[in-house]
């Protein structure tokens, strides 16, 4: 059955394909790089680090793609190599599986949020209907667990499954009641989570997003049956997670039936391969690429004639993910070889690095 949704919870739809330059990646993994390759000296990230370098919580956020990040590491390596040359800080070497992994953690640490609001989020509780079931301490209905015994509130993940797997028990309560399922904006869950949280007094951290991305997400998406309704659909960069569960929980009343459970990390699968799937399209212009590798001076040195590698030997292979893995590793040999040659290092205007990217993936017979 069709149904008209809201266009946040078709991101979901969009989660059944990644491009072939797409790599699993995994942000725990990522926050341990982190510091192993030095980053944190410089650089802060959920507030912890140096602050020599920008705060990456604060100038990275939702909409940064790959490409971006490619793209600011570029424009930014001159100070960054003289930086490390001068503080003479170890760096490892960084595989195109660790830069996967770091974007993640980036991408991670910015997934939240809208700001929320205690005192609307206490309004929230009672003009929603939740509290004609719950209560803060002891419920109304014996059935429904009071506030202070939810396990998910500090955990963002495990809130978006526990609210869509009990949908139905919600749904038939509402209805013996003749009350009207309540429709909630991003912000105004954001207030509830705010709200809850102070009244709970839970101890339990609150979770940080773990962006993991295999190959789970897109068979999960269609064995559970989302592919029978839902068409794949642009994405906005700028969704967060809180708009992924306001939307899932809008739409509930929709199926009119028992939605498919979602249980233990089948959730995360789902939404990081949702995540994951916004950024590896190829939305770069190769013939804005082309013109970008001449007037940049890439093609004295990466044509095969050069000192640098032919970069059109890896045609198809080129993503945001795997130029910033060759930039950390052949960085400081590149800025030696432009010094050399009297090149000014080039700086990359916004989306330049994602039509460089388009036109390098192309095959040389297109060239």
């Amino acid at each position: 059955m069709k149904s008209a949704i809201s266009p946040a919870f078709a991101l979901l739809a969009s989660a059944i394909s990644l491009s072939a330059a797409a790599l699993p990646m995994d942000s725990a993994r990522g926050d341990k790089l982190f510091e192993s390759q030095g980053c944190i000296q410089c650089h802060k990230l959920r507030g912890v680090g140096g602050s020599l370098a920008p705060d990456l919580g604060r100038v990275l956020d939702r909409a940064m793609t790959p490409a971006d990040l490619a793209g600011a590491m570029w424009n930014h390596a001159p100070a960054m190599w003289t930086a490390i040359r001068e503080k003479g800080t170890s760096v490892g070497q960084l595989t195109d599986q660790d830069a996967s992994d770091l974007f993640a953690s980036f991408s991670a640490a910015r997934y939240f949020e809208n700001p929320g609001d205690a005192g609307r989020g206490k309004r929230l509780f009672t003009t929603k209907t939740c509290a004609t079931c719950h209560g803060l301490t002891i419920s109304p209905n014996a059935a429904a667990k009071p506030v202070n015994q939810w396990q998910t509130l500090g955990d963002p993940v495990a809130l978006v499954g526990a609210m869509w797997n009990h949908t139905s028990t919600m749904w038939a309560e509402l209805s013996k009641k003749k009350l009207k399922w309540p429709d909630l904006s991003a912000q105004e869950l954001s207030d509830l989570l705010l709200y809850l949280r102070s009244v709970s007094h839970s101890t339990t951290p609150l979770q940080a997003f773990r962006i993991t991305v295999g190959s789970e997400g897109a068979a999960l998406f269609a064995s559970k049956g989302c592919g029978s309704c839902h068409e794949s659909r642009p994405l906005g960069h700028s969704i967060s997670l809180t708009d992924v569960a306001a939307s899932m929980w809008n739409h509930a009343p929709l199926l009119h039936l028992e939605p498919p459970r979602l249980d233990g990390g089948e959730i995360n699968e789902v939404l990081g391969q949702r995540w994951a799937s916004q950024f590896f399209a190829g939305s770069g212009d190769p013939n804005k690429g082309r013109k970008v590798f001449a007037s940049k001076r890439c093609v004295e040195c990466h044509t095969g004639g050069g000192p640098g590698p032919d970069l059109h030997a890896r045609a198809g292979d080129w993503s945001g993910i795997t130029m910033v893995s060759a930039l950390w590793r052949h960085g400081p040999q590149m800025l030696a070889q432009a010094t050399a040659r009297k090149i000014p290092w080039p700086v990359l205007k916004s989306g330049e690095m994602s039509d460089l990217i388009a036109y390098l993936n192309k095959k040389e017979t297109n060239r």
